[in-house]
């Protein structure tokens, strides 16, 4: 029973450290009193300066596909390659089901 009360306990304490360890990676730490948090610049590690940041936002929105992914869409996958013709697909779609990839009859 003892080693169940001990067991408990340090996992009660890292459960309450390990949100805490969070804040270690970024400029803001935890600070006592009313104030919550304390801003350290020297912890702000940005990779790229402000410039940068708005020429790669202007760069996204004038993509065709900004208006849906602003929203919440899936940013669509790059094509790469060729395109497939219908026949092309039929070919390779016949192929995995005769290997059993894919289930289903051959027409």
């Amino acid at each position: 029973m003892k080693h169940q009360a001990i067991a408990l306990s340090i996992l009660a304490g890292a459960a309450v450290a390990v949100p805490f360890a969070a804040f270690a990676a970024g400029p803001y730490h935890p600070a006592p009193g009313e104030a919550g948090v304390t801003y350290v610049p020297e912890h702000d590690k940005r990779e790229n300066s402000r410039q940068q940041v708005v020429a790669d936002l202007e760069k996204a929105q004038k993509q065709p596909a900004w208006n849906a992914a602003s929203r919440g869409a899936p940013w669509p996958v790059a094509k790469t390659g060729a395109p497939k013709t219908r026949d092309d697909v039929s070919k390779e779609a016949a192929n995995a089901m005769r290997a059993g990839t894919i289930p289903s009859g051959e027409r």
